[in-house]
């Protein structure tokens, strides 16, 4: 605990994303993967995996970007910086362990920012109790196209902590308009991915299932009812074990991969 109390009290953080619990997120998940090491290292492998094969689908040099570089577990990054000429790392904040360890990759760059568009003006609305924001866009990278892209396990979770707000200040938001927003900032992601680069990938969750006693007893998608064709991989992460999250419950996400994300956007209405 006083390892966690110190990194919320001295990570740098943007007062969008403190807001939003971001920091929180940030360090319960580094306390979690260090808990759980080893029951995430099959998800870790599979993950290098992925995008060591992703990778091979663009050209060497040029501009690569990593949107949700979280705290680069999931990333080979060094392969990465190895294969491109620049790595741009994208996340609404960067722990003083990332930082430690890009200051030692002179081609890798840290940036933060809100890659789906949506955060400020969700908070503007929640402040004036306007209706839910209908109109935001991912923002533009700077530089121009990049020659890769990839989403690293982000696409399930860009509405869960706006949602989280929502119950917070807006707790008699429909669900339907509640689902709405969800779908616009997914489907929005997917779109910005397959225009900010000339070949982009990404994996993501795509269902979380509870086990007992060897056995499922329950199963949600995390999609937010996008039909997604079949991935190019496939996995499970046992993300949580008993009694991690529930004192009986073991707590596994399927998680799947895409090598060319228009392949997944051609399969949704047109962005």
């Amino acid at each position: 605990m006083l390892r966690e109390a110190f990194e919320y009290l001295t990570t740098p953080c943007p007062p969008l994303a403190r807001r939003f619990g971001y920091l929180s997120e940030m360090v319960a998940l580094g306390a979690r993967y260090r808990r759980q090491r080893r029951a995430w290292a099959p998800h870790i492998a599979a993950c290098h995996r992925f995008v060591d094969q992703a990778m091979e689908w663009a050209a060497p040099g040029g501009r690569a970007l990593v949107a949700g570089s979280g705290l680069l577990i999931e990333i080979p990054l060094q392969r990465l910086a190895t294969r491109f000429d620049e790595v741009v790392l994208v996340d609404m904040l960067h722990s003083r362990t990332v930082r430690r360890r890009v200051a030692a990759l002179p081609n890798v760059r840290l940036v933060e920012m809100d890659v789906s568009g949506a955060l400020a003006p969700l908070a503007k609305a929640l402040d004036i109790r306007a209706p839910l924001p209908a109109d935001f866009e991912p923002p533009v990278p700077e530089d121009g196209p990049f020659r890769f892209a990839l989403s690293c396990n982000l696409l399930s979770q860009l509405p869960l902590l706006p949602l989280e707000a929502m119950d917070r200040q807006a707790p008699t938001t429909q669900a339907a308009d509640r689902m709405a927003f969800a779908r616009r900032m997914v489907r929005g992601h997917l779109c910005w991915l397959s225009s900010i680069a000339e070949h982009a990938a990404l994996f993501t969750d795509i269902d979380v299932s509870w086990i007992h006693g060897g056995r499922v007893t329950e199963v949600e998608e995390s999609t937010w009812g996008l039909a997604l064709p079949a991935p190019d991989m496939s996995w499970l992460w046992d993300i949580a074990p008993a009694p991690e999250q529930d004192r009986r419950h073991d707590l596994r996400h399927s998680v799947g991969g895409w090598f060319d994300v228009r392949s997944v956007t051609s399969a949704l209405p047109p962005c």
